[in-house]
């Protein structure tokens, strides 16, 4: 008999249906008790045989052998090995199924409640005992996030080394997960660069940088022979004016600084000043600026950002901004103004007038910070060993995050001397040193030691990565030191200062870009042809929105239910114009009460997660359904059985997709998945690739041509024509139905648990940096439940869940 499928080889005749003669029956109980015999999940394998053996036998087998077992789950094949990961989740599908009622099914005789419970209690308890065995502890390395950071709140110093370490790869959502940090050849070899990179930037330049302060016009702007930059564009692109130019371009646009780029400004922190006024528009005109190497693009280049210009009233727009690299500049430029190439002196549309410009800096400190928070008083000339010892001492137990004992030292003090030896240069043997902690497991691994409990220094690291990205401070440590980190009242306390910091950002940024996948956001680019209004700012405007909404509901304090529904949310001009939301001007953000009976409000419904589900072209029901699913809910979804093709959207817009379903759920194969699935996706048809509500598909095939032949906010010209209807009504797997996303929403609402359930489970899968495991359901339903005492808010569940029992387990 097969060890792995027990039921391997038996005459399919011979499987236990209710209507089969007694002996066969036996003969599968008694294979199927052998089977059990070996699997090791039970204390007592007689109760496991006594009381999950019977129930399956009576309520399952009927649907659940053959080649045509209902699901594809065939019981017979399924092997009980449950150290194998896809097994081990077979069963916990049947155990959730069951848990759930949906077996059996509602036309099949119901076992007796008892009869149940006592079954489930079987399995559960072999389940649990299972997945503790796997659940070995994972050192954890810091992610390419997580040591930026670090080294930055080392050695107080900005540096950029995500480029130079390799990408991390996701588990369970989430980028910070153990098992998923394993350290290849290729990255020990990346730590090494980037921990020259990072002594680089903490060391500082040898002198003190050029400080310049160049005050300019547009035009001033001149070529290499001194010839000016721009007179051929004046009277055609621009008008001139007796205080500088008036530029109309949201597209090409020569207005960079190249006199700043001639000075060659080293990379640093710089303060710009721009005066500038609107004109011929009776409302504000938004610039925007860019950075770095504007000029050739090259090299790298960034948005400085976005700005409010009023009509008519000179005003100074001021900002600060980093260049990266040497030799980078700025360039201003219009956002959503009409371009003109040949009448700038009599163009009657709104444009933007610029005035005199000032670039100062680097304004970084000198000597540098990081130089004397790493040297103090010591001379990097006159340096000795014993003075590299200090600076050793000292750095150590910050960079290790625990109190370290002198002989942990020995290993970077023998480089250090070795190479004072070879008669190197105190700043070369000094950095030699460093750069071994740098690169040292104490320094790149999460070491959570202890049995049942991890150690304070452990909690203290545990706390600051999980809120902060980054490294505990000395608070924390000092607390750790102590002993009292973790005295209830004391970590509550902590919790609150770490999430007032304004390094909780990477609290906000990490989670959320992984949760609701705003990471992808630039993973495709929508079809300009039938998408001609997605540009930069609201792309950019679209994130901005769903963080700012986070933080309210975390600030707050809000319900868990608010990342479903709400009456508000927050906007600027671009993206109030794309939901149709009017009386909102300049592209500041602000909190915003929506319209009665909105579709808004709530992250399901925000342009961020809607292009995240889709992709640059069509919007998929079973895409946006699996995520409301999984995100949302916490339930996976099973992959398509390998047998049946993918859904493909009509290119030419003549089906629609639900169309297509409709034939495709007719397989029984796959309506039981997506009578749970599609629900979710039909209600979010409404929304387009971009998050735009529509009531009709876009088409590049035949159709009626929209109102207008150029888009109103970005003037790109019409392609698509109107497409068939939307159709966003639906019917839950239980059977209530609904008729839109408004709808759909208050039914989702009606699932408190589940909603709490499945973020809480992600929450702590990225506040523990591991997967969540069917051993951790009791200790997720001890947190839901503490948290439903208060609301289910936000900001108590981060409390409940840095107070449980499973947040200081190793």
């Amino acid at each position: 008999m097969n060890p792995v499928a027990p039921f391997a080889g038996l005459p399919r005749r011979s499987l236990p249906r209710k209507d089969c003669v007694p002996r066969p029956a036996v003969l599968v109980v008694i294979v199927v008790c052998l089977a059990f015999n070996r699997l090791t999940v039970a204390s007592d394998g007689a109760i496991f045989r006594d009381q999950l053996l019977p129930f399956l036998h009576a309520h399952c087998m009927d649907c659940h052998t053959d080649a045509d077992a209902a699901g594809g789950l065939d019981l017979a094949e399924l092997s009980t090995n449950l150290a194998d990961a896809e097994i081990m989740r077979r069963w916990v599908q049947v155990h959730d199924r069951v848990s759930a009622g949906e077996m059996p099914p509602e036309d099949q005789p119901r076992p007796a409640e008892a009869q149940k419970s006592a079954a489930l209690a079987t399995l559960s308890a072999a389940l649990t005992k299972a997945d503790r065995a796997r659940s070995d502890v994972v050192l954890r390395r810091l992610n390419r996030n997580e040591y930026e950071n670090t080294v930055r709140d080392l050695f107080d110093v900005y540096v950029n080394v995500k480029a130079h370490l390799p990408p991390d790869t996701p588990m369970s959502g989430f980028d910070n997960i153990g098992e998923g940090l394993a350290v290849s050849a290729e990255a020990a070899q990346a730590y090494l660069i980037a921990a020259d990179v990072t002594l680089d930037a903490a060391f500082g330049p040898a002198k003190q940088p050029q400080l310049i302060k160049h005050e300019t016009n547009l035009l001033d702007q001149t070529n290499h022979d001194g010839t000016p930059r721009l007179a051929n564009h004046i009277g055609k692109m621009f008008r001139k004016t007796d205080d500088g130019l008036v530029i109309f371009q949201s597209n090409y646009c020569p207005t960079n600084l190249v006199n700043l780029a001639r000075l060659r400004p080293t990379a640093g922190t710089y303060r710009g000043t721009i005066r500038v006024r609107a004109i011929q528009s009776e409302k504000p005109v938004t610039l925007r600026i860019y950075g770095g190497d504007t000029i050739v693009g090259r090299r790298e280049k960034h948005l400085v950002g976005y700005f409010d210009v009023p009509p008519d009233k000179w005003t100074t727009i001021e900002f600060t901004d980093r260049l990266v690299e040497d030799g980078g500049t700025y360039q201003p430029k219009c956002y959503g103004t009409r371009d003109t190439r040949k009448d700038a002196d009599a163009y009657p549309e709104p444009g933007i007038e610029i005035g005199d410009i000032t670039i100062e800096g680097p304004l970084e400190e000198w000597p540098p910070v990081s130089r004397t928070k790493l040297l103090g008083d010591i001379d990097l000339r006159t340096g000795t060993l014993e003075d590299a010892a200090a600076i050793l001492r000292r750095i150590l137990p910050r960079a290790f995050r625990r109190t370290t004992h002198d002989n942990e030292l020995k290993p970077y003090i023998t480089l250090v001397a070795s190479a004072l030896d070879a008669d190197r240069p105190f700043a070369e043997a000094l950095w030699l040193g460093l750069k071994g902690v740098l690169c040292s497991p104490e320094f790149l691994f999460l070491d959570e030691p202890g049995q049942n409990v991890i150690s304070q220094q452990a909690l203290a690291s545990r706390l600051s990565y999980f809120l902060w990205s980054s490294m505990p401070d000395d608070e924390l440590l000092s607390l750790a030191d102590e002993g009292r980190l973790d005295q209830p009242n004391i970590l509550q306390q902590q919790v609150e200062r770490l999430l007032h910091d304004p390094k909780a950002d990477a609290f906000t940024t990490n989670f959320v870009g992984q949760w609701l996948d705003l990471r992808d956001i630039d993973f495709t680019e929508p079809d300009m042809n039938l998408y001609p209004e997605f540009d930069e700012l609201l792309r950019l405007s679209m994130i901005e929105e769903t963080h700012r909404y986070f933080r309210e509901v975390l600030d707050q304090d809000l319900s868990l239910l608010t990342f479903i529904a709400s009456d508000f949310t927050f906007l600027n001009e671009r993206l109030a114009r794309h939901y149709e939301i009017p009386g909102i001007l300049g592209q500041k953000f602000r909190k915003t009460t929506l319209p009665a009976d909105s579709v808004r409000g709530g992250v399901l419904t925000q342009a961020s997660v809607l292009k995240v589900t889709a992709n640059g072209t069509n919007t998929s029901p079973v895409l946006r359904g699996a995520w409301v699913m999984e995100n949302i809910l916490g339930q996976s979804t099973p992959p398509p059985p390998s047998n049946v093709p993918a859904v493909e959207p009509d290119i030419r817009g003549a089906t629609t997709l639900r169309e297509q379903l409709a034939r495709h759920r007719n397989e029984d194969s796959c309506a039981v998945c997506h009578d749970k699935i599609d629900p979710a996706g039909f209600a979010l048809e409404n929304f387009d690739v971009v998050g735009g509500w529509r009531n009709n598909y876009r088409t590049l095939g035949d159709g009626e041509r929209p109102g207008f032949s150029q888009h109103p906010i970005t003037f790109a010209w019409i392609r698509y024509r109107i497409g068939l209807p939307v159709d966003s009504t639906g019917r839950t797997s239980d059977g209530q139905s609904f008729s839109d996303i408004r709808e759909f929403k208050q039914l989702l609402l009606k699932q408190k648990n589940a909603i709490a359930t499945g973020i809480t489970e992600k929450l702590v899968t990225y506040a523990l940096g591991r997967r969540i495991g069917f051993s951790d359901r009791q200790d997720i339903q001890n947190i839901v439940k503490r948290s439903a005492q208060n609301d289910y808010g936000f900001r108590s569940l981060i409390h409940d869940i840095v107070q449980s029992d499973m947040y200081r387990r190793p």
